[in-house]
């Protein structure tokens, strides 16, 4: 379950793709690229500024406690899909899904800023339970997107030329900008929903009077009404009327600048990857956080040993290698590297987990008990590893077995620690629908349910809200088993 959101920004050449040799790692982030030391430490230091940034303007907050966010910066988008396909004027993008957290972004100037707007995202639905009408989780990303960063200021809200383009063409009904049927967008509306939703964002931030009515208005959303009908309410009862007052700003944009003394300090620690980084990283990186996923796995799984192969008893080679097996070749010879890792590091969070995962890839039911046991130890090597308690709780029947109080806090802390994946947000709310809290577990859904980036889950989630809400566990339950639909085209971000 999972939402791969990109971001278009512009073409990109092809070429072959530069692999990571080194990997900066800061308070929240690890950045890994093929760059400098100085340049990847500063990339590192822009990144927490970012955050920081962010953290004034929304009362979203990322748990200081989840895992850091890993990022790979890469000369071509291509590298970041070796399993996959990528269109060339893809700059960037971020995958939050049940194994994980991620994203990837060409070097350059389009590339950072494609980062900055997917982190946006982050940042925003960090607050669990969170929702927010899809024009503005747009609009907001597309505003501090531009952020700019000086030693005494940082420059945001700058005006965007490509949007202002698109705006001199026909605009959306405000209302189909507005309301809840962004999903149901033609891919040649999208420029113009970006274009229309930077626009509002901006007004409604810099405008006289208007921040007031922003803040009402999303908090009526976020209690629950629906966003064209809190936007009559609080912000204008005729949108159509938008046009006028919107053009006339935007002859006269402004942009924000936050004045300071100087950038909080960040720690960043710069190491070498190992020689294998060059061959292996990109693969390894899909593997951990998309598992088995891949068009052709025979080919898949011939690309890793032939890339491993060159490099034996190397650690990074080897898991490597492990989950390639796990996924889609020999499960014993995934168990029997894994133990020779896990020897080597015992305490290691990342290796426990994966190797409870081999075991049950192998017999789920005669392996649960030793699984459940390593899953254990991970989760107390790395309290914060929501990956782990993942995992844990798919040990169980969350749909229809018992979820005692345990069970359910496992689920809700991973909740907290990851709300930004599709799956993680549909486990809280079947374990509220368990506990007969369907009003909770609607609530819980509506950030998935209505996303800008409209998939499967999207669908699946909206149908387990109208269940929740009709307060019917059976069809919720049903609607679970058979799972999102059949996989759909996933929406492009237009730059």
């Amino acid at each position: 379950m999972r939402a791969l959101l990109f971001l278009l920004i512009g073409l990109v050449v092809a070429s072959p793709g530069a692999a990571a040799s080194r990997v900066a790692e800061s308070a929240h982030f690890r950045v890994y690229a093929d760059m400098s030391a100085t340049d990847l430490r500063r990339r590192a230091e822009l990144l927490e500024d970012y955050r920081t940034l962010l953290g004034k303007f929304t009362t979203a907050q990322v748990d200081d406690a989840a895992p850091k966010l890993d990022i790979y910066i890469v000369d071509t988008i291509s590298s970041a899909v070796p399993f996959g396909k990528v269109g060339p004027d893809v700059a960037g993008f971020y995958n939050a899904g049940d194994r994980g957290i991620v994203a990837f972004a060409t070097k350059g100037e389009f590339g950072q800023k494609v980062l900055l707007h997917e982190y946006a995202h982050h940042h925003m639905f960090a607050s669990t339970g969170q929702s927010y009408p899809a024009w503005y989780v747009e609009g907001f990303a597309e505003y501090f997107m531009t952020a700019t960063f000086f030693p005494t200021r940082v420059d945001f809200g700058l005006f965007d030329a490509g949007r202002a383009y698109s705006l001199s063409q026909q605009w959306l009904n405000w209302d189909r900008v507005i309301g809840r049927e962004t999903a149901k967008l033609r891919s040649a509306d999208v420029l113009m929903f970006y274009a229309q939703s930077w626009l509002l964002t901006h007004y409604m931030f810099r405008a006289p009077g208007m921040s007031e009515k922003l803040n009402a208005y999303l908090r009526a959303v976020a209690g629950g009404q629906d966003p064209l009908t809190a936007f009559k309410t609080h912000v204008r009862p005729e949108p159509r009327e938008l046009n006028g007052p919107l053009k006339a700003y935007m002859s006269k944009m402004t942009f924000s600048r936050l004045t300071r003394k100087g950038p909080e300090p960040a720690v960043v620690t710069v190491r070498d990857l190992p020689a294998s980084a060059g061959d292996v990283i990109m693969l390894y990186a899909w593997l951990d956080n998309r598992g088995g996923e891949a068009p052709d796995p025979t080919a898949a799984l011939a690309r890793v040993r032939g890339a491993t192969a060159r490099h034996q008893g190397d650690v990074l080679a080897t898991r490597t290698l492990a989950l390639a097996e796990m996924y889609w070749g020999d499960k014993a010879r995934a168990n029997s590297l894994l133990d020779g890792l896990l020897a080597a590091s015992p305490g290691d969070s990342d290796l426990l987990r994966l190797k409870a995962e081999a075991l049950l890839a192998v017999d789920a039911r005669a392996n649960r008990g030793e699984a459940r046991r390593l899953l254990v130890r991970a989760a107390k090597a790395a309290p914060a590893d929501w990956r782990a308690l993942h995992l844990y709780v798919h040990t169980s029947d969350i749909e229809r077995g018992p979820v005692d109080d345990n069970l359910f806090n496992v689920v809700q802390r991973m909740w907290e620690l990851a709300p930004q994946a599709s799956g993680i947000v549909i486990d809280m709310a079947t374990v509220l629908v368990r506990k007969g809290r369907m009003a909770d577990a609607a609530k819980v859904l509506e950030p998935v349910a209505f996303a800008p980036h409209g998939d499967g889950y999207a669908a699946l989630a909206r149908s387990l809200r109208e269940a929740a809400l009709a307060g019917d566990a059976a069809a919720f339950v049903k609607r679970l088993e058979e799972g999102p639909p059949k996989e759909v085209e996933e929406t492009a971000e237009a730059k």
